[in-house]
């Protein structure tokens, strides 16, 4: 009689280390944009940036996955190398340098709500791709979510206004007000400035782009690229799941980040050295350090780790946390405000996502 009350009390408790993982994903994942955006206004450029922190994440991933490794857990990768390779692709590279370009260009609050729409984009691909079942409940949440998210992409495509000139950074507080003062949809109140996160400030004496590059330029631009990112993330999440019959979710992440680290070097390297003469601002190397150990390394096997012993379903919950814990976290850290708009398309994408959670068969 003794055995199954043992088991069930070892099913609970693994079930809370795994709803404790999720919060914890959602909070990293959350304070990671705000924290990327200061440390672009300590004056790195956005790709040395990109390349050190995931230096860090490779490394760290690297490591667990060879302590894993000494334990036992073999990866099965004799006939997966293709499908690591475009996962790495997805994820690594393209997910890797979209995000990245996003958090120079748009708010906080837009990048987390559009990447909480990550649920609704894998459903899509796994009923197309998978042929997973929607009920017509799901398919509303999904049209809801969808409109919400239109709502909040389409921020910024007021018309700009006329261009003050830059100040040096000096500080991480004259940065984020100088980022904040270039923005041309800048809500100013009092002496607190908002970053809304126009193209950074070592790009502003080249010329505007014109055609169908210039939708890709300020805050606009930067949505769109949080959505292309969300895109990326979502068909990574679906190549991934046939693999993770052969590989565990931490050795997948470390091929992954060793495989698309090559490319962020070569694209960070005209400005790599003067980046890592940068590293002795402790404030930037916090950034760093917290982004590659955190939400670029030990956040996805954990992440994996929840979605296994509580459920995917159960993971999405926790997820939904992530942009309010962005809202907030860059409320606290930059001053950015949450406008109507904002808040109306964040309100349909989470409602959204939770109609099409109950729908799910």
């Amino acid at each position: 009689m003794s055995a199954p009350r043992h088991s069930t009390q070892t099913s609970t408790a693994r079930l809370w280390l795994a709803e404790l993982s999720l919060l914890s994903v959602a909070v990293i994942w959350g304070v990671n944009i705000p924290l990327m955006k200061i440390a672009l206004a300590l004056g790195i450029d956005r790709f040395a940036l990109n390349g050190l922190r995931l230096v860090i994440s490779a490394v760290t991933l690297l490591v667990f996955a060879a302590l894993e490794y000494r334990r036992g857990i073999r990866p099965d990768v004799r006939h997966n190398w293709m499908g690591i390779l475009g996962y790495a692709t997805l994820v690594s590279v393209l997910y890797q340098m979209l995000f990245l370009l996003s958090v120079s260009q748009t708010t906080s609050a837009d990048i987390a709500l559009i990447m909480a729409t990550v649920p609704m984009w894998t459903a899509i691909g796994a009923r197309v791709l998978l042929t997973e079942i929607l009920t017509g409940r799901a398919w509303l949440g999904l049209i809801i979510g969808f409109t919400g998210t239109v709502v909040v992409t389409l921020q910024g495509t007021q018309p700009a206004a006329a261009p003050r000139p830059t100040v040096s950074v000096s500080t991480a507080a004259a940065a984020v007000a100088d980022d904040s003062s270039q923005s041309p949809d800048s809500d100013r109140r009092g002496s607190r400035t908002p970053a809304n996160s126009a193209a950074p400030a070592q790009n502003s004496g080249n010329p505007a782009p014109t055609g169908w590059r210039s939708l890709f330029v300020g805050r606009f631009g930067g949505n769109l690229l949080a959505l292309a990112a969300a895109f990326m993330w979502a068909g990574g999440t679906i190549f991934s799941r046939p693999m993770l019959k052969r590989i565990s979710p931490l050795q997948l992440s470390a091929f992954s980040a060793s495989i698309g680290l090559p490319f962020h070097l070569a694209v960070a390297w005209p400005v790599l050295p003067a980046g890592i003469r940068l590293l002795s601002n402790l404030q930037l190397d916090a950034c760093l350090i917290y982004s590659g150990v955190l939400s670029t390394g030990l956040a996805l096997p954990m992440w994996s780790f929840g979605v296994k012993h509580a459920g995917a379903a159960h993971a999405t919950m926790f997820q939904n946390l992530s942009p309010i814990v962005a809202i907030v976290s860059a409320w606290l850290m930059l001053g950015e405000p949450l406008n109507p708009a904002q808040a109306v398309g964040g309100a349909l994408i989470l409602g959204g996502l939770l109609i099409m959670r109950s729908g799910r068969k």
